[in-house]
């Protein structure tokens, strides 16, 4: 896969991520919470030197999501899914 197409495959990822937040609506999901995966995705999507964490703090949030049965199980897969695809690491 070459850079464009890398790209273009994290930026499909970073588009599903907003679709699957979106669909999800404010009721389940609170602003903050909503800028945490939206900045992780964004640090990750732009190799910012910060990715790494705050992904895992993503994680730990998407983790909460699950565990306090706000979102679905699968619903927080593809936030995952969608999540790390927004990394260079994970495409390539």
């Amino acid at each position: 896969m070459n850079a464009a197409e890398t790209m273009s495959a994290r930026a499909q990822h970073y588009t599903a991520l907003l679709a699957t937040i979106d669909r999800q609506g404010p009721a389940k999901l609170h602003r903050a919470e909503r800028e945490q995966l939206l900045e992780a995705a964004d640090a990750l999507l732009f190799g910012e030197p910060e990715g790494r964490r705050r992904l895992r703090s993503a994680e730990e949030m998407i983790e909460s999501l699950e565990t306090s049965e706000r979102w679905s199980a699968e619903s927080c897969d593809k936030l995952r899914e969608h999540l790390y695809g927004c990394d260079a690491t994970e495409i390539a």
